[in-house]
């Protein structure tokens, strides 16, 4: 609750209750000339001046240059709370929005910044800058987070080198989805898959949802492997929902050997698939038979995934990059990127559920991604 809200609630309770003496109490008194007509217009007066003050003071924020940052040496002790400083046990931290010094306590809370300090991600402020950013949070968010951003590379075919090799582990949200997008494509474009190495089209077109992610895989007998990637879930009005970032680490045993970076479509075949990848984390357990030899090699698996989302079966679709060979038993346990995806949507408090099952507005970083997908199941005919 933002302090204006409080002011509203302030101002609707004092509206009944000057209503009331206006009515009864006043009227009783030697007052009686104060009319319920009076009273409400100093209420609408009233309360069209605090509307005006508030998005002056909106606008005001948003119109904030970036400001001079205070030299360490200025401040011994927090501007707030004045507990002085320590190299270990209390260290000095700036707020970006209004350049002071403060302990980290003070100085706890994560905004989105008016746009001519020119960055998307929440930035560290102080508790007095917190609140009063507060209120022009919403419009920030669709202005200037990394969500509300046109990505800048939405190429995936061979003219670019970032086409050709998916890295396994990604720092960006906006990476994954560039990634997501160029697995897709990639499959989409093979044609000449035949039935045993390609998802069939039913299961493909009644998906609920995909994970798509990318894994790296090394090992001889006893393998490893990490790898980052996103979720995506299909909603009940015909569109794809906002992607969740998760990451994936896991071991295996067998007889294999060597190394490989593979490409997976997850494919969610129902709604508790999807809060099964909703959850913090689970654990998928399978076989695996792999073969890779130089550029590529395919294969279709199914697995079983469990956590505290719950739990159902997945069918996948893997491409694999590098010298690998073996059968085995793996097990991976994937796990949501929470600070990622609050980095990406600039709220601390966003879940995998709200993105994935919520009402969450498509974002529009993610438009290479729906592209691709709507390429896809054209051909599907959904």
């Amino acid at each position: 609750m933002t302090m204006w809200d409080v002011v509203a609630d302030m101002l609707f309770a004092a509206k009944g209750k000057v209503s009331s003496l206006a009515s009864g109490e006043f009227r009783r008194g030697t007052i009686s000339l104060l009319s319920t007509h009076l009273l409400e217009q100093a209420w609408e007066e009233m309360a069209t001046t605090l509307t005006e003050a508030h998005f002056g003071n909106a606008r005001e924020i948003l119109e904030t240059e970036p400001p001079r940052w205070l030299a360490d040496s200025s401040a011994a002790s927090c501007m707030l709370c004045s507990v002085r400083f320590h190299p270990i046990m209390c260290s000095r931290h700036h707020c970006r929005f209004c350049g002071g010094i403060f302990c980290r306590e003070c100085s706890k809370g994560r905004s989105l910044l008016p746009p001519k300090f020119r960055t998307g991600d929440p930035q560290r402020v102080c508790d007095v800058c917190c609140v009063r950013l507060e209120s022009v949070q919403p419009y920030l968010m669709d202005q200037v987070s990394r969500a509300s951003q046109l990505p800048t590379h939405d190429l995936t075919d061979l003219s670019t080198l970032r086409s050709w090799l998916n890295f396994p582990w990604c720092h960006s949200m906006e990476y994954e989805i560039y990634k997501a997008a160029n697995i897709v494509r990639g499959y989409n474009k093979v044609g000449s898959l035949g039935p045993e190495k390609s998802i069939p089209d039913a299961i493909l077109k009644q998906a609920e949802g995909l994970a798509i992610l990318t894994v790296a895989k090394v090992g001889l007998m006893v393998s490893y492997n990490i790898g980052t990637g996103l979720v995506i879930a299909w909603r009940e009005g015909g569109s794809w929902s906002p992607p969740s970032a998760i990451s994936s680490i896991g071991i295996g045993w067998g007889a294999q050997a060597g190394g490989e970076f593979t490409d997976f479509i997850i494919v969610l075949r129902t709604k508790d698939a999807i809060r099964t990848f909703s959850g913090n984390a689970h654990i998928s357990v399978g076989a695996d038979a792999s073969a890779a030899a130089g550029i590529v090699g395919r294969a279709v698996e199914a697995d079983l995934r469990a956590g505290n989302g719950g739990y159902a079966a997945c069918y996948t679709y893997s491409c694999s990059k590098g010298a690998f060979v073996g059968c085995s038993l793996e097990g991976s346990m994937v796990t949501t990127r929470a600070a990622e995806n609050s980095r990406f949507y600039a709220s601390s408090s966003i879940k995998a559920s709200d993105i994935l099952l919520g009402s969450l507005p498509k974002p529009p970083a993610a438009a290479v991604l729906y592209n691709a997908l709507s390429d896809l199941y054209l051909k599907l005919g959904r």
